[in-house]
């Protein structure tokens, strides 16, 4: 199977593909959707971790071990690729304005798209290492991650920007505050 940073490369890249051809004014509301979702997740993971224990000890104990993480991990990709989903499709948040046909443009939308990607691809990374990679029908793996997986698991989107800056609070929330700000004042 392929490495899995070569997995998430490809999938950064592929929306960056996508977001040169929605423009970057377009991919700023996915940004912004995403920015909350995961500041939500990062500030009540535990409680949502818990909460699933609990459902799941509420319907019994049927299953093994492996299988709870399985499932937690399903359910918090199915979020994130449901909200990504939702994002992108129908009526979005978009922002207003207009930008000049260009450079500027391309290498704008080409950022945002890869901006998305890394925060949607790098989520479910940051979950799929979390609880130990259990889609085992993808081939990864914490014995299979190179030395370089290794490294960038700190980078993911979740361990990186949900780190306390100030006050305590992630960088998540306020980067989250400052495009819903612009948003706002556009």
């Amino acid at each position: 199977m392929v490495p899995i940073e070569i997995f998430f490369s490809v999938l950064v890249f592929v929306f960056a593909l996508i977001g040169l051809v929605r423009g970057f004014l377009r991919e700023l509301g996915v940004t912004t959707v995403m920015m909350f979702l995961l500041f939500f997740l990062s500030r009540f993971e535990p409680e949502l971790d818990k909460g699933l224990v609990r459902l799941m000890d509420a319907g019994g104990r049927f299953m093994s071990e492996p299988d709870d993480e399985l499932i937690k991990c399903g359910i918090f990709t199915f979020v994130l690729v449901g909200s990504a989903f939702v994002s992108y499709e129908g009526e979005t948040l978009a922002f207003g304005g207009q930008l000049r046909s260009g450079v500027q443009t391309i290498v704008l939308g080409l950022l945002a798209g890869a901006l998305n990607g890394y925060l949607i691809a790098g989520s479910l990374w940051y979950y799929m290492h979390k609880f130990g990679y259990p889609f085992e029908f993808l081939g990864f793996s914490v014995d299979n991650l190179s030395a370089l997986a290794q490294k960038m698991i700190g980078f993911l989107p979740m361990t990186f920007l949900g780190s306390p800056v100030l006050f305590g609070q992630s960088l998540l929330l306020y980067l989250s505050a400052l495009l819903l700000l612009a948003r706002v004042i556009r």
